[in-house]
């Protein structure tokens, strides 16, 4: 019986991706429900459908439709076939295979679950862990940057308009860089242990640095700093000069900024809301696509090593970092990433071990 048939198949699939995906299902469900027992503890709205569908919207709509843009683009300009449409659609027929994404469904299905407790969890550190730290960290980069505010030392090369728009786009290409290259691997399993070793850093990244660091270390950034408002404080000429700069070009990042801050006074819950600086999760998940780039290929590590640097420098220059939350969030990243690379090899050995004592049938 086909139908039979077709639905083992697909059982066996789904099991299967559960079984190869277990420790991250584990890690998305554990930090979701914890998610939610500190919206019940701390009587907070969790909007869960709706930011849900936002989720699914940013995290996978967006990405895969711009992966394709790039396939296809890839494929008019180096092979040219005749028939494109029919090209594009064999040249995905594997990847859209049912059974393999219903094997890759379990993950696929919960990376905006991941996403939704994370922004709501940010949402809430100034209530659990109010911020506390500016201060010190304003402290420990004028020391560490020889008696000087580390954005004043960027600023005789970048204190230009259009450097300062260029660096914003770049900044903000993040966003798609991340979860385009997040997309990426979930999809490609040429290389199970690589493609495992990212998603695994990708989340702990997120959980161990996003969240317990950012609570530990609760601050809110150069751009928010009360003595702005009154035009005194290092940081005031820096806005201000973001500002006059945004009257020539286009500097996104005083929108969000201002949109983060209204919607801190609010108390939004948002996706993508909460305001948290150290670590710089942009310079955290940039230094971890760079270590990945490494080990996928030597241009791939030099392309995306220097756009993390992009993104530590105009973490600096554009008001929402101290430069010590971007050494932190970048060492951050390594340490995880070589503490999986390490379990990962653990218990790969240990597998092979395990199969080399299992008797032989002969």
């Amino acid at each position: 019986m086909p139908s039979v048939d077709h639905g083992q198949n697909a059982l066996s699939a789904i099991y299967t991706g559960l079984r190869e995906h277990a420790i991250l299902v584990g890690l998305i469900v554990a930090y979701g429900l914890a998610a939610l027992a500190v919206a019940e503890f701390q009587g907070l709205t969790y909007p869960l459908f709706f930011n849900l569908l936002a989720a699914y919207f940013v995290t996978l709509l967006i990405p895969l439709t711009l992966a394709f843009c790039w396939h296809a683009i890839g494929v008019m300009i180096f092979v040219r076939p005749q028939r494109l449409t029919r090209y594009l659609l064999s040249s995905l027929k594997g990847y859209l295979e049912p059974r393999r994404l219903l094997y890759l469904a379990p993950i696929l299905l919960l990376i905006p679950v991941f996403a939704v407790a994370f922004s709501f969890l940010k949402s809430t550190i100034p209530i659990l862990s109010p911020y506390t730290w500016d201060t010190a960290f304003t402290r420990w980069d004028y020391l560490l940057h020889g008696s000087s505010h580390p954005w004043v030392l960027l600023q005789p090369v970048l204190g230009y308009p259009l450097v300062t728009g260029g660096i914003n786009f770049l900044y903000n290409l993040w966003y798609l860089t991340m979860y385009v290259l997040l997309m990426l691997q979930v999809f490609d399993t040429r290389n199970p242990a690589l493609r495992m070793r990212f998603l695994l850093s990708f989340l702990l990244t997120w959980i161990v640095l996003g969240t317990f660091g950012a609570l530990a270390f609760s601050s809110m950034g150069p751009c928010y700093d009360p003595g702005i408002a009154s035009n005194s404080g290092p940081y005031a000429p820096l806005m201000n000069y973001l500002k006059a700069a945004g009257e020539s070009v286009p500097v996104p990042s005083l929108e969000l900024q201002q949109m983060l801050w209204d919607n801190y006074q609010g108390n939004g819950r948002a996706v993508g809301s909460g305001i948290s600086a150290m670590p710089s999760m942009h310079v955290a998940i940039a230094a971890l696509m760079a270590l990945f780039g490494w080990h996928y290929s030597r241009a791939a590590g030099i392309a995306l090593t220097a756009y993390a640097l992009v993104v530590l420098v105009g973490s600096v220059h554009l008001g929402w970092h101290y430069a010590v939350d971007g050494y932190a969030g970048a060492l951050g990243a390594w340490l995880i990433w070589w503490v999986v690379g390490r379990c990962l090899a653990g218990r790969l050995a240990l597998q092979q071990n395990h199969a080399a004592a299992l008797p032989v049938r002969t």
